[in-house]
Order: C-alpha cells, then structure tokens, then sequence
C-alpha cells in the first residue's frame, strides 16, 4: 500500500480512543475494536478497518475512516461486509486509507457493486434507477459530502454538522479539535465557558459569534453516546 511522506499531518496520532469516539458519537470499545480487533472465545476477531499497529492514539485519517464505518453501520450493514469491502477497496485502489478517499465518493457505488458481484452478501450499493448506476448507501454519501479532499484525493478536513455549519475539524490547526472555521476558536472554549456560567449572549458578544452558531456548537458538542 501506498504511504505518501506528504500524509504526515494526516498520520500522525492525535486522538485518544475517547476523544475519537466522542467526536464520532460511537462508544469508545467499538472505535478500539474497528481499529485493532478483539477476543471472543470462539478466537480472535480481525479489525473492520484494515490490520494497524496498536497504538494509543488515533491518526485524522483514522478518524475519517472510522466516520465513514460509522454511516455504513448505521444503514444497519454487518461488521462482517464492512470489514470485506475496506479490505477490497484497498485492494482495488492500492491506499491504506480507502474510506478517507476521494475515490470512495466518486467510484464507490461501482466498486461496492463489483465486490458483492465477487462476494455475495448484504448489498453495500444499491441501482439508482433514474441515473442507471450503482450507487453507496443514502447516509454513506451523506458522510462522504461532509469531507474536504485535496489533490492526494484524501479527505483533508472534516465538517461535523455538515457544510452548512462552520464547525471543522482540520488536523493541521489546533491540534484537529474542533474549531470555528477561520477562527480557530475551539468548540472546548465554547463548551468551557458555558459550562461555568457564562450565557450564550455573552460568548457570542466575546468571541464575536453569532448566537445560532454558539448554540449549534453547544449542541453538537453536548452529543454523547
């Protein structure tokens, strides 16, 4: 697989399991599981998002992979399929990280479908019958959209609520906390200030944010599992 010296920023550890799990709204034993795998007594379970080296902390493109895994669990496909079409989508486009990819956006509906073609299953695309084409699942294109991609065709910055809210997460500022996009301003000082007292109208006034944006921070990061 191809690990490209200009990655770095992308590959180096930022997260904690928790922190990763909290900003992916996920239970902290499902990231690490995802990630590394786990024990059962019938033997061991490999993990769904290709074989890493164990590690305490967790790479942006991690994150997006995990992301991603997420939108997929959540139209309800098994752990099982997941774990085939990472290890096929690497295969196919030779990338360590093929669900931070671009390609999963523009070519994904067609490899999905070439992969239950050769691996029958549960369907990870479906036919769009207006385009005649194969298509990812509704919430996974939903996710995909909520990603920036430079011209390494790897996701490059994320936006948690989506584009139309200026809450990114960008590995290179802040160390990929959550911030206000082109401020800087963490949604943890939002969340800190108004955790000890301060009202809304206030931080608005202080860090000159409007209201709604304010709350949609609170909001999103009172979010939890």
């Amino acid at each position: 697989m191809s690990n490209n010296g200009q990655n770095g920023w992308r590959t180096d550890p930022l997260y904690t399991i928790a922190e990763a799990a909290h900003l992916v709204k996920v239970h902290p034993i499902t990231v690490r599981r995802w990630l590394y795998g786990y024990n059962i007594p019938e033997g061991n379970v490999p993990p769904i998002l290709g074989a890493k080296e164990r590690a305490p902390l967790v790479s942006f493109l991690q994150l997006a992979e995990i992301i991603v895994a997420s939108s997929f669990r959540r139209d309800r496909l098994p752990l099982p399929r997941i774990r085939m079409a990472h290890d096929f989508a690497q295969e196919q486009w030779g990338i360590d990280y093929p669900f931070a990819s671009l390609k999963l956006e523009a070519l994904g509906g067609h490899v999905m479908h070439l992969f239950n073609e050769q691996k029958p299953g549960a369907s990870l695309a479906t036919l769009d019958t207006k385009l005649q084409q194969w298509t990812l699942p509704g919430l996974v294109k939903e996710t995909l959209r909520t990603f920036d991609y430079d011209k390494l065709e790897l996701a490059e910055r994320w936006y948690p609520v989506g584009k139309t809210v200026p809450i990114v997460v960008d590995p290179r500022y802040s160390a990929g906390l959550p911030t206000i996009l082109d401020r800087r301003v963490t949604i943890e000082t939002i969340r800190n200030r108004f955790q000890v007292g301060y009202s809304i109208p206030f931080i608005s006034s202080d860090l000159k944010l409007k209201r709604e944006l304010v709350e949609e921070a609170i909001r999103w990061d009172k979010v939890t599992v």
